[in-house]
């Protein structure tokens, strides 16, 4: 868990979650986005099946796009120095931005499986209030400090780390087999396999470059 945080964080303790004196494998900001995204993916998942493939009303998109400008203005200005932040903060900021990013590639996702016109997402006026809840909850459930927890959430953090790159391979992937098909539902499975390829080569190759980077600079 440790060296797949590693290849894709800088993994500073002080801006990490620790539970029983263990930090999680990448920082706060890192494990809000991770989880933001494989909770609310799999929400719309549960919601939706395979009928969510049309994109939301643009206004919805809008709002969606601007959940991930709280967690930039938090890196930027802390990094600059302009202010302090806090890992609570970072975490939640993180968790608004991974939810607005899933959200937005879930019917890229949905309509590559499907081909055809199936239901447009978060059409009701109270759907985006009630996807706040999913920041919101990972927020309150990360709170409390029990026993074993960090058996728990660094296990989860890293499913999500997984995933979220197992879903992104395969959205890139399937938009390029779609295009080259010209236009035909690309075969799920073969693009599931290599997308998780992907997802392998790429973290070991991350983790490389940054052992290279901290021993060589």
């Amino acid at each position: 868990m440790e060296q797949l945080g590693f290849a894709i964080c800088h993994q500073l303790p002080e801006k990490s979650l620790h539970f029983g004196g263990e930090k999680l494998p990448v920082c706060a900001r890192d494990t809000g986005l991770f989880l933001g995204f494989a909770v609310c993916f799999l929400v719309l998942l549960v919601i939706y099946r395979r009928e969510g493939d049309r994109f939301p009303p643009w206004q919805v998109t809008a709002v969606l796009v601007l959940f991930m400008v709280p967690t930039a203005v938090d890196a930027i200005t802390s990094y600059a120095g302009l202010r302090e932040t806090t890992n609570l903060v970072r975490l939640a900021t993180g968790a608004l931005a991974g939810t607005g990013i899933a959200a937005l590639v879930f019917p890229l996702v949905v309509s590559q499986l499907t081909g055809g016109e199936g239901r447009r997402i978060l059409e009701k006026w109270w759907d985006v209030p009630l996807l706040l809840l999913v920041p919101g909850g990972i927020c309150l459930a990360l709170l409390p400090r029990w026993p074993w927890a960090f058996w728990v959430w660094a296990p989860l953090v890293c499913f999500s780390i997984l995933f979220t790159l197992l879903v992104l391979n395969f959205t890139l992937l399937s938009l390029v087999t779609s295009l080259a098909g010209e236009g035909r539902a690309p075969r799920v499975l073969p693009l599931v396999a290599l997308a998780a390829a992907a997802a392998l080569v790429e973290i070991a190759v991350s983790n490389r470059l940054h052992w290279m980077v901290e021993r060589f600079l």
